[in-house]
């Protein structure tokens, strides 16, 4: 598989309730349900419950191909996506009955345009470690970065000095991964598909970053840069910074 990104076009607005029959209905049935989509993998919605649902509103149809599922810790149980174009009729898209690990799950959609998506819980019990929900677009690179790029870390310790020369150290957080690259070819289809993801998450939305190795939780700390090196052809550069929560 190929390096990705995984990133929502925009934010949606959370609803929660059930899904019986083939139909959403609004209800107060789960617990801070807003905690699926609110950039943090710190903090989980509580009181999920069988048939119990969470609506993504994007306000105009959107053309989904995967969502993705972040858990703090390990989860057997079955989901469903569904989606829909009234907010209440739903059509079935995409399933997954698992044992879900600590980290991230993605599901494959199948490719379609509609306003409102849906994951749906099947448990018998309780889902309690869902953290974060990405439902959105994918980019799988076309070509690989050049030759010579960097990956290093980010510390977050503050060093202190005393009036007679001796350091303190207070560890804020652990180390952050950074990745800095160049594409030195870019095509005019590949550029339009990273000026998608650049307008759609800037440096404020964290994304999903796939390295052929594992799924990493990011930002881009800074906008790409487009320049035109031959007709149609493109050079850029990006750089991303690891979240911890």
């Amino acid at each position: 598989m190929a390096k990705t990104f995984y990133y929502s076009p925009s934010t949606p607005t959370i609803t929660d309730g059930t899904i019986v029959s083939g139909t959403f209905t609004s209800s107060d049935s789960i617990v801070n349900e807003h905690r699926v989509n609110d950039d943090s993998i710190a903090s989980a919605p509580t009181s999920i419950n069988s048939n119990d649902a969470i609506r993504f509103d994007f306000g105009e149809a959107k053309t989904m191909d995967f969502m993705a599922l972040y858990f703090t810790a390990g989860e057997t149980d079955n989901v469903t996506v569904y989606d829909s174009d009234d907010g209440s009729a739903v059509t079935f898209n995409a399933s997954r009955a698992a044992t879900f690990n600590e980290g991230w799950t993605i599901i494959s959609l199948t490719e379609e345009s509609h306003r409102y998506w849906y994951i749906h819980f099947a448990s018998a019990g309780t889902f309690d470690y869902l953290a974060e929900v990405i439902i959105g677009n994918k980019y799988e690179f076309d070509v690989e970065p050049d030759i010579g790029n960097t990956l290093g870390e980010e510390y977050g310790t503050d060093i202190m000095t005393s009036y007679g020369g001796q350091e303190y150290a207070n560890k804020r957080h652990e180390p952050k991964t950074t990745w800095d690259w160049n594409w030195s070819f870019v095509t005019a289809s590949m550029k339009t598909s990273l000026e998608s993801l650049n307008s759609s998450v800037q440096d404020h939305k964290k994304f999903v970053y796939y390295d052929e190795t594992s799924y990493n939780y990011v930002r881009m700390t800074k906008p790409m840069a487009f320049n035109e090196v031959a007709y149609n052809v493109f050079s850029t550069s990006i750089s991303l910074k690891e979240q911890l929560s």
